[in-house]
Parts: structure tokens; C-alpha cells; sequence
């Protein structure tokens, strides 16, 4: 997070170094000679241009128009390049008005001005200023020069006032991002983790109940079988004899079989088909007459309900459909509304239809 704020902050600096480049305004010297590197640039992509090296060599205090022009004015193209860039000599500007000139060639003429810039001081001298200008009296040379660079200290102080402030103003904005996004992972983790924990408790307790209900089931199976090898056979009567007759009819119509299901798959399959219910495992029990088409409910048990609850959407919703189902907070039981229909599709029973089921608290 450290080093995000840091690069935001670089190329925020950055950038604004790069906007207080191009708004601060040229010398003369540097604005003509800006000029002529636009034109040299455009008779070199016109395809008749020399190396600049040439006239940079000639000219190391920086080559204007003239000296293109001095080069260049027996070619017919040259003399549309000379007189419009000739023509805003004396108007003076900017990086920014530079650039907006060059239009596609701005990337090579800021390079050139760049390297040149760095050669050449900020501030025109004002050589020429003593030579030319009419005699003036002391007391008024005394109070008028010094007007001028006062201004223009006062309007870069002001400059680099406004930029420090937007600088502080958005560091200020990006630490308050930083703040705050951290806050909310804060948050998320904090939230995660109870959850998980909430997860482990209920997954503990289940296990314990399904050992109790292991143990418990041992010991009937354990007493049904003490009670058989005591059991004495009876003599068989003649309402034995038509109750197994009775039996007997009924074997000839199709015998109905009872099947318990684990949850299906993305195939919409049961993973696991068992004759006896296995708590844990089993989840629906179907019902078919054919060993084909059957349905198929939630078992009707609290165990099962409870583990079924608290994942609903990996247990139930690929064979049940209903209200909102996929939220299970504050619900013990599941009600079966309908039925689903199943289908023994190779070798595995497959949801056809799903059930419709609600729950309740």
C-alpha cells in the first residue's frame, strides 16, 4: 500500500512539473528559435531538410528562421513554412503554444527545446535595453526598474503556491483512499474470520451428534439381536398360513423400494445411493415402483436438516427450487412443498423435476 501511494504521489509531481514547464513563457531568443526548430522539423518530414546538427553547430546560442532561410530559400515549399512561422516571431508564449503549433511533430520539437533549454538561462539579458533606450534620469531609473521583476517574482511565488497546494490537496486525497480501503479490508477479514469460526463450531457439533446417534443405533441393533436368539419359534397357525398368502399376492404386483440419495452433482446426479440411510451422507429418500422413474423428498430429520442448512447451496438447490432458499440463516427445518421426480439414467438416478421446498424456524 506504501509503494501505490508513493508512485501516486511521483507521477502526480510529475505531471505537475510537466504543466508549470509548459505554461512558463520563453525568453525571445528561446521562443524564435523554437520557431525554427518547428520549421527544420518540417522540412525534414517534407523529405528536403539538412541535419540539425549543422545549424546547431553554426548557431550554438540557438538558429532562427534566417538561418533556415539562408539554406533553405531556393526550395518552393520553404518560403509557405518561413512566412507562417516567421509572421509569429514577435508575439512570443509558451511550451504549451509551442506545442500546439508543432501539432504531430510536438514530441521531437520538445525534445530539441529541452536540450536546449538546459544550455540557455531563464532570464533574457537586457543588453540591448541600455544601447537603444533614450536617456532617462537617475531618480526615475531608480524607481521604475525594479517594477517589473517584482511582478514577475510575485507570479511565479504564485505559481508555485497554487501547484504546492494541489500537490498537498491530492496527497491528502490519496492517503485518505489509502485509509480508507484499508479500513474496509480491515473489516472484511475480521468478518471472514468469524464466519469461519461460526463454520468450525457448527461442523464440531454436528460430528458430536452424529457420533451420539451412531452409538445410540448400535446399541438397539445390539438388543434386537438379544432378543432374537431368546425368541422361542411358535407354532404356525392358520392365520399365519393367510398372511403369507397374502404376502405372497402382493409379491406378484410391483414391489415399491425406498433409496436414500447424497446431494447430486453439476450433472444433476446423486453421487451416492445407499438401501439405509447414512447420516451424514444420506439427504432425499426416493421412492419407485419400477426401478426407473421415482421421487424423491428432503428426509423428514432434524440431523439432516441441520447439516443440509448450513450449506444450502452446495446441499439442496441443485435439486430443490423455492423461495429464496440459497439464505438458510435462523432456519431448523426444511419442508418438502412436492415432490421431485427422478429418472435411473446409466447407472444413476438423475433429477428430472426438481422439489419444491420452504423452511422454517
Amino acid at each position: 500500500m506504501k509503494k501505490l501511494i508513493i508512485s501516486c504521489l511521483a507521477c502526480l509531481a510529475m505531471l505537475a512539473a510537466m504543466a508549470q514547464n509548459d505554461s512558463t513563457a520563453l525568453t525571445p531568443t528561446q521562443w524564435q528559435h523554437a520557431l525554427a526548430v518547428i520549421a527544420q522539423y518540417e522540412v525534414l518530414n517534407a523529405g528536403y531538410g539538412q541535419k540539425s546538427e549543422i545549424f546547431e553547430s553554426q548557431a550554438p546560442q540557438g538558429y532562427t528562421l534566417d538561418d533556415l532561410d539562408a539554406t533553405y530559400r531556393s526550395q518552393a515549399k520553404w518560403q509557405n513554412v518561413y512566412n507562417r512561422l516567421k509572421a509569429l516571431e514577435n508575439d512570443g508564449g509558451t511550451m504549451a503554444r509551442i506545442k500546439e503549433l508543432a501539432g504531430s511533430l510536438a514530441p521531437h520539437v520538445e525534445r530539441d527545446m529541452s536540450v536546449f533549454l538546459k544550455k540557455q538561462p531563464a532570464v533574457e539579458p537586457e543588453v540591448a535595453a541600455v544601447d537603444t533606450a533614450a536617456p532617462v534620469p537617475d531618480t526615475l531609473a531608480v524607481a521604475d526598474v525594479p517594477q517589473e521583476p517584482v511582478d514577475e517574482q510575485k507570479g511565479g511565488f504564485n505559481a508555485h503556491l497554487l501547484f504546492d497546494l494541489l500537490l498537498t490537496l491530492l496527497a491528502l486525497g490519496g492517503l485518505a483512499l489509502a485509509w480508507f480501503t484499508r479500513s474496509e479490508l480491515n473489516k472484511l477479514r475480521r468478518a471472514t474470520r468469524s464466519e469461519l469460526e461460526t463454520t468450525n463450531e457448527n461442523m464440531q457439533q454436528l460430528a458430536n451428534d452424529v457420533s451420539q446417534h451412531v452409538k445410540a443405533l448400535l446399541q438397539r441393533v445390539g438388543n434386537i439381536e438379544a432378543n432374537q436368539r431368546v425368541m422361542k419359534p411358535r407354532q404356525v397357525t392358520r392365520q399365519d398360513e393367510q398372511r403369507v398368502e397374502a404376502v405372497a399376492k402382493r409379491e406378484d404386483q410391483p414391489a415399491e423400494r425406498t433409496y436414500y440419495l447424497s446431494k447430486p452433482d453439476d450433472n444433476d446426479c446423486f453421487n451416492r445411493v445407499s438401501d439405509e440411510f447414512e447420516l451424514g451422507n444420506s439427504l432425499f429418500v426416493l421412492t419407485t415402483t419400477d426401478g426407473v422413474h421415482g421421487t424423491y423428498q428432503v428426509i423428514d430429520n432434524r440431523d439432516v436438516h441441520r447439516f443440509a442448512l448450513m450449506m444450502p447451496s452446495e446441499n439442496l438447490t441443485r435439486a430443490c427450487s423455492g423461495n429464496a432458499i440459497q439464505m438458510s440463516a435462523g432456519m431448523t427445518r426444511i419442508i418438502t412443498d412436492r415432490p421431485g421426480e427422478a429418472l435411473f439414467d446409466n447407472g444413476q438416478w438423475r433429477v428430472i423435476v426438481k422439489a419444491i421446498i420452504h423452511y422454517e424456524a
